[in-house]
């Protein structure tokens, strides 16, 4: 009898271990891992839907309030600053838009939404991930609210995955520099007074691990489950909703369409989750997050077993159906493998409904058919010794594919681990070519400006030295006229006699010697304004940002210019009065610089350029238009592409306009051109005053 049950147990430990392998295997695989996935949407949809949370609101942006409103989206701010103090007057505990507010509207209009923001103190805004994949990398950039929005609210980011269903099922509530949206608000409602005490006490304690992970996110219920109010309604509670029903609430405001609006701006608009597969619409966005909020107030999450615990689990269920299918026969043991089915699936419901535990259904029933088949096989192969060896064999050679396929992965790795050495290694022989590039421009910028500057030098310099010689001369008769009056050489009659004498012969030699220095001050002068000219233009901008008149640094561009403007170019200045604006000066005067250059080369004989400065609001904008040759529709869209010219070869290197344009954008601002053919062309530079503090 010991020695027929030991023949029992090992062909059941077999069966069962080489079940438990091939489900570990296939569990690594993405369609497995969609199959156990739509086990836990099984398991919500089996427990169905719970009771909606009695502290949050939703305020959904629906259709009817686009028909009540009479408004498309997106709608003004200050609507949106309307319904912030509606709310914040209705008692309001946290006020928080799944709104991405990341782009300036009209500035009355940020300036409505932000004091009341302000005013209200308990507003979090959303902010948002945008990820641009590319062949060779993936970049993730985080879009933020306006500054003047993040100055009155808490902001946090909604940190949702899509699984490759296109089901959102896990979210992460922390990143390690921001926030989640769902942690801020609870964070701001927890700190209110009237109910920060009694929510902290249900609400369990999550440390930073956890919330640096993603957390399963527990679903109450279908789309609308959470209490929801349309935006017209909030706009006026106290005559269109109960009273009372947002005191002292979480109210989360976002939309909530049956259709998409146009224009759409909203990101995050509407997603599927575990409930869509059987009602078939998806949850709106701000539904996700309000989820979140009650996930965190109530401290539960979807949890699942850890990789051990499931794996130990999934063994002993193997083991089980193993020795049940080895001691019955086959239809005894199909029925026995049913049932063993059927309760897994009940358990897992049971777990889950009553702690959130989300057991592995589909791989336990999955480890069951394999051990069931796995005894079917080996009874049908006990018979046969040959076939037994050939399936040790085949066993055999999967674990060798297994390996082979390991090595082949590490050497496709390697590879990848190379080619992304020789990218980063291309890219930064690029970096360094941009930079000679630049260089190149710049030295060639200087060649023509020095060129410019030593013709200027040049015509003072050499009347002084003239007028010095001259003066020299006139200084040498006064020394003999002094010499005779003063008696040497002679008697003292004789002396004054000849002095008188020379004295008639050169009347105005003081009065030449007087307008000789006159001369002379006034070409030390020129050069001295030169020189303050380019002090000013070649200003370092190794201190950073400094407050500079625009005017200033144009003139004195348009002074070392003078060689191509003199006798042929005639400048209509139009200023206006402008601020100080903060900026590199050295790099801002080179684009002046290249615009004007531009304009005189673009004139073949004699023209005009016209000079127009204005502010507006917070910004500054510098206008110049000449009448040259124009620029030819065609190569509009090119102007500010590297070493694009319309210049013959040698005369320039298609880097001046493209070097302008990164400088202006690189201080946060815009520039245009508009051109007529033969009429002339017009570049317009607008600058803030004081652009955001980045690295320049």
């Amino acid at each position: 009898m010991p020695r027929l049950q030991n023949s029992s147990i090992w062909p059941a430990t077999l069966v069962a271990g080489l079940a438990f392998g091939l489900v570990l295997i296939l569990s690594n695989t993405s369609f497995f891992s969609l199959l156990e996935l739509k086990g836990l949407d099984l398991l919500f949809t089996l427990r169905g839907a719970l009771s909606p949370p009695q502290s949050i609101v939703v305020v959904a942006i629906d259709e009817s309030s686009m028909a009540e409103i009479k408004r498309q989206w997106p709608w003004p701010r200050s609507l949106h600053a309307r319904l912030t103090r509606q709310l914040h007057q209705a008692g309001a505990a946290v006020i928080g838009f799944d709104i991405l507010f990341a782009e300036p509207s009209e500035p009355a209009e940020d300036q409505a939404l932000a004091l009341a923001l302000r005013e209200a103190g308990n507003g979090v805004l959303s902010s948002a991930l945008s990820v641009v994949n590319d062949p060779l990398f993936r970049h993730t950039i985080r879009i933020d609210p306006i500054s003047a929005l993040r100055e009155t609210a808490w902001v946090g980011g909604a940190f949702v995955s899509i699984d490759p269903d296109g089901v959102v099922r896990r979210a992460r509530l922390l990143a390690p520099d921001l926030p989640s949206f769902a942690l801020q608000v609870v964070r701001r409602y927890l700190e209110q007074p009237a109910v920060g005490t009694a929510a902290a006490l249900e609400s369990r304690h999550f440390s930073q691990k956890e919330l640096l992970q993603e957390l399963l996110i527990d679903y109450r219920g279908p789309p609308k489950t959470i209490q929801t109010v349309s935006y017209y309604q909030a706009l006026d509670p106290q005559r269109l909703l109960p009273p009372g029903i947002f005191a002292g609430k979480i109210v989360l405001v976002g939309r909530v369409l049956e259709a998409i609006p146009e224009p759409q701006r909203l990101s995050g608009d509407t997603f599927l989750t575990p409930f869509s597969w059987t009602g078939g619409n998806p949850a709106a966005g701000v539904e996700i997050q309000a989820t979140l909020v009650d996930n965190l107030l109530t401290g539960r999450f979807v949890a699942e077993p850890t990789p051990i615990e499931r794996w130990l689990g999934l063994l002993a269920l193997a083991l089980v159906a193993s020795l049940l299918a080895t001691r019955l026969k086959p239809l005894a043991a199909l029925i026995a493998t049913l049932v063993l089915a059927a309760l897994c699936l009940v358990i897992a419901w049971a777990a889950f409904t009553a702690t959130s535990l989300w057991l592995p259904v589909l791989s336990g029933i999955m480890i069951l058919v394999l051990v069931h088949g796995g005894h079917l096989l080996l009874r049908a192969l006990t018979a046969e010794r040959d076939r037994r060896r050939l399936l040790e064999s085949i066993n055999r050679n999967l674990e060798a594919k297994i390996a082979e396929r390991t090595q082949e992965l590490a050497a496709a790795h390697q590879e990848l681990g190379q080619r992304h050495q020789q990218l980063e290694t291309a890219y930064e022989d690029l970096t360094h070519a941009q930079q000679q590039l630049v260089q190149s421009e710049k030295m060639a910028s200087l060649g023509l400006l020095v060129a410019g500057v030593a013709h200027e030098l040049n015509n003072p310099t050499s009347y002084v030295h003239n007028n010095l010689e001259l003066i020299e001369e006139y200084a040498e008769r006064l020394a003999e006229v002094l010499a005779d009056y003063a008696g040497e050489g002679g008697p003292n009659a004789q002396a004054r006699r000849r002095g008188d004498a020379r004295h008639r012969e050169s009347p105005d030699t003081l009065k030449v010697l007087r307008e000789l220095i006159t001369s002379c001050r006034g070409g030390t002068e020129r050069i001295r304004k030169i020189v303050l000219d380019l002090r000013i233009f070649s200003r370092t901008d190794d201190i950073g940002l400094i407050p500079v008149d625009l005017h200033e640094g144009i003139e004195s561009t348009l002074n070392l210019l003078t060689k191509q403007y003199r006798n042929r170019i005639a400048i209509h200045r139009e200023y206006h009065s402008l601020p100080q604006v903060e900026c590199l000066p050295g790099q801002i005067n080179q684009v002046f610089m290249n615009l004007l250059q531009n304009a005189a080369q673009a004139i073949p004989d004699k023209g005009n350029v016209w000079i127009e400065t204005r502010a507006e609001d917070d910004w500054v904008k510098v206008v110049i238009r000449d009448d040259g040759a124009g620029i030819a529709e065609e190569n509009m869209s090119k102007v500010f592409d590297p070493f694009f010219t319309t210049k013959p070869v040698g005369t320039g290197t298609g880097l001046g306009l493209s070097i302008s344009y990164g400088i202006v954008e690189k201080h946060g601002g815009k520039i245009r051109v508009s051109s007529t053919v033969h009429q002339g062309s017009e570049f317009t530079v607008e600058l803030p005053v004081r652009p955001i503090r980045r690295a320049l």
